[in-house]
């Protein structure tokens, strides 16, 4: 390496570690979770990594069809301690630092293409510079996925013009990399394959073959040097479109059902639309005019490889990311999997800028028709808060107020993909066709590093997905469990629908639980679970034991609570040492999960006997219910062996009782609770999110179940009161 080289190189690091400390002062600001359950997911994974040692994917001690592990290997070593809000925060300091590593093989891809030194350099800068680089503020596979990506382009365009099985396999090696950094990256050996089948032809087509003569020639070099290679490929493809397909999480269904149709189709015009908008059209339209301009035998033979690697990797990655948003997206654009395209797109504009050829003007053509057809019927949704899938969708806003409505901004996106090809393939008519192409990287150089100043605006300007702001540190209030059991405490958590009319509320409760403690390693009772068929109906004694030391249940939780010794009670939860076995002192019987009484059911509540009790023992049971009716009183019934009495509940009001029972040696007592009267209320919120629509027929809210200490001993229990 020269000199001259060694002086890029080493402005190319200081220039990426520029902008990764950059960065670093916005994500360092961020004190809180934001994609749920993706960063829960990814930090729980780093955290069994740390506690047990294994580079296997665990969650809560099971093995799970986890490829992405990468990410969650390199953040384990900041966990591990019991600190997680000092873990959190090291994580959001690191990320953007690993995230522009990816500026290192897009420079040497740009270099083995001919770009010269500066070009190279800019090039590498830039493709750390763009809007997606918001995503390193958060725990995401994209962090490590991105560079890994670039990486997984430099070696297989390396292999596409190098012609060998050693430089081949060096790329599949890569591409299993960038697997573990992210399944979705599996499509760069699909990206191998076409274009190392593309080439041959076109290498054949170079030497002077035609026709039959040229399908043969290309034949028989792929069978000298590329047999065991693509074996190797089609192999693994055969094993993921099979069983193993599991591994792929969602991407399965893409490997398994792939189906080619018109909705597909525009789909896939609507992402590359999208794709164009982000990276300012002009610059685009050169750069994927260039990459098409190279797919000739006629080009050079890094020229080329760069040219069909880069069409193959747009278009598949395009159909690829297109099919998942058609079956998981609700058919919108979801940019945060597509951006790994825009090295490719740069590199081929810096070939562009310093290339004395001019694309032909039909490779303009090519892409102007899919983006134009893509942004006729994109749907540009205006987010309030920043959208991690879109991020480009955070241009809509702006768009949609310059145009003042969907339909006109469609024509004004349109009207300016046309102007834009229009200036590329007649300006220079008027002005050198260099001059057009080093505008074209002015405007990139601008537009780009705007849009991520302005995604990190965006980010910062609305609260959370908790409602919280971002910026809030909330580790201090909710990590008091890993406060209380230390380090080396284990903690299984029982989640229940807290503040059940309001799912999301409820779920961010249990997602703070689990992500601020490093102690909540397992759960045990989830909502959706028959509760009662966890216990013997005889002696409550749990049919498995749970696997930690200690158990969470929210104070609300009225399906059973354990026998055992309180810990700390902090934020509505308790935290118990139950006995071992594990046992019920009480639970209850026909409700549904989140505590509504099953319509014309009573429910039952049954107070177990403890273990050694040799005589009957009166016990107090403290009930809290409220009604969901706001016209009318309701009446309720509630009888024990002890008690019997009505009372009726206001309109939207409750009652808070004590309840006598008596409970047996060996045995249990039952405490019963009815109403005649029926309402409509929200939607099961354990089966479903969707809440607040009135498809649930309920009877009363019970709020609150204690079973009080006090024990009284009596001669013996009688059968239920029928009256009193």
């Amino acid at each position: 390496m020269t000199r001259r080289e060694l002086v890029a190189a080493g402005s190319l690091v200081a220039l990426a570690l520029l902008i990764g400390w950059a960065v670093s002062l916005a994500t360092a600001r961020v004190e809180n979770w934001f994609v749920m359950t993706d960063e829960l997911y990814y930090q729980r994974l780093a955290i069994a990594v740390a506690q047990t040692g294994s580079l296997l994917p665990q969650i809560h001690g099971e093995l799970v069809a986890n490829v992405n592990q990468l990410y969650p290997v390199l953040i384990s070593m900041f966990y591990g301690d019991g600190n997680v809000v000092a873990s959190f925060d090291a994580a959001h300091l690191l990320n953007p630092f690993v995230m522009v590593t990816a500026a290192i093989p897009v420079f040497l891809l740009a270099r083995r293409t001919g770009v010269g030194l500066l070009g190279s350099v800019w090039v590498g800068t830039l493709a750390v510079a763009v809007p997606w680089i918001v995503l390193s503020s958060f725990l995401l596979t994209e962090v490590v996925a991105y560079p890994a990506f670039c990486w997984g382009l430099l070696m297989v365009t390396r292999a596409v013009s190098r012609r060998s099985e050693a430089a081949d396999l060096a790329a599949i090696a890569m591409i299993g990399l960038a697997a573990l950094a992210r399944v979705q990256l599996l499509l760069l050996a699909a990206v191998l394959l076409v274009a190392v089948a593309t080439e041959l032809l076109l290498a054949a087509a170079a030497d002077g073959a035609r026709g039959r003569e040229l399908a043969r020639a290309a034949a028989g070099a792929f069978v000298r040097r590329r047999a065991l290679t693509v074996g190797v490929l089609v192999l693994a493809a055969a094993a993921l479109s099979g069983g193993s397909s599991r591994l792929l999480g969602s991407y399965s269904v893409t490997a398994e059902t792939f189906h080619l149709d018109l909705g597909l189709v525009q789909l896939a015009a609507e992402h590359v639309a999208i794709l164009a908008l982000g990276l300012a059209l002009l610059p685009f339209f050169l750069g994927v005019a260039w990459l098409i301009d190279q797919v000739r035998p006629s080009a050079p033979a890094a020229e080329r490889a760069l040219g069909v690697v880069g069409c193959a990797t747009l278009s598949l990655l395009t159909l690829e990311v297109a099919s998942f948003d058609q079956r998981f997206g609700a058919g919108l654009v979801k940019d945060r999997y597509l951006f790994y395209a825009v090295p490719v797109v740069l590199v081929a504009l810096a070939a562009a800028a310093s290339a004395e050829r001019w694309p032909r003007w039909w490779t303009f053509v090519i892409p102007a028709v899919p983006v134009a057809i893509g942004f006729v019927t994109v749907p540009l949704v205006a987010y309030e808060k920043f959208n991690v899938d879109s991020p480009l969708a955070m241009l809509n806003d702006g768009l949609l107020r310059l145009a003042t409505s969907v339909t006109w901004a469609r024509a004004l996106l349109v009207l300016a993909t046309v102007v834009a090809v229009q200036v590329l393939l007649v300006g220079g008519s008027f002005v050198p066709r260099r001059v057009l192409a080093i505008g074209a990287v002015v405007v990139a150089t601008v537009c780009l590093p705007l849009e991520t100043v302005y995604a990190f605006e965006r980010l910062f300007r609305v609260n959370g997905t908790n409602g919280l702001p971002i910026t809030l540190d909330q580790g201090g209030v909710f990590n008091w469990i890993d406060r209380n059991v230390g380090p080396a405490g284990r903690v299984t958590m029982a989640p229940y629908p807290v503040n059940s009319p309001q799912w999301w509320a409820g779920q961010a409760y249990w997602w703070d639980v689990e992500f601020w403690n490093e102690s909540v390693v397992d759960t045990w009772g989830a909502p959706r679970d028959p509760w009662v068929e966890r216990f013997d109906p005889h002696t409550g004694v749990a049919v498995e034991n749970g696997r930690t030391r200690y158990l969470l249940m929210h104070s609300t939780d009225v399906r059973f609570r354990l026998a055992g010794r309180q810990v700390a009670f902090d934020r509505g939860a308790y935290i118990f040492e139950p006995v071992s076995p594990w046992r019920a002192a009480w639970l209850t019987r026909g409700t549904y999960a989140d505590g509504w009484t099953r319509p014309h059911t009573p429910a039952e509540i049954v107070v177990f006997a403890e273990p050694g009790q040799t005589e009957p023992l009166q016990r107090f049971v403290f009930v809290a219910a409220s009604s969901p009716d706001l016209e009318r009183a309701r009446l309720v019934t509630v009888s024990s062996n002890l008690d019997r009495w009505q009372t009726s509940i206001a309109p939207g009001g409750s009652l808070e009782r004590e309840v006598t029972v008596c409970v047996p040696p060996g045995g249990s007592g039952t405490i019963s609770i009815e109403t005649p009267f029926v309402s409509d209320v929200y939607r099961d919120p354990t089966v479903t999110a969707l809440t607040g629509e009135t498809d649930r027929p309920a009877g009363i809210h019970l709020r609150t179940v204690a079973l009080a200490d006090e024990r009284v001993p009596l001669e013996r229990c009688q059968a239920a009161l029928v009256g009193r």
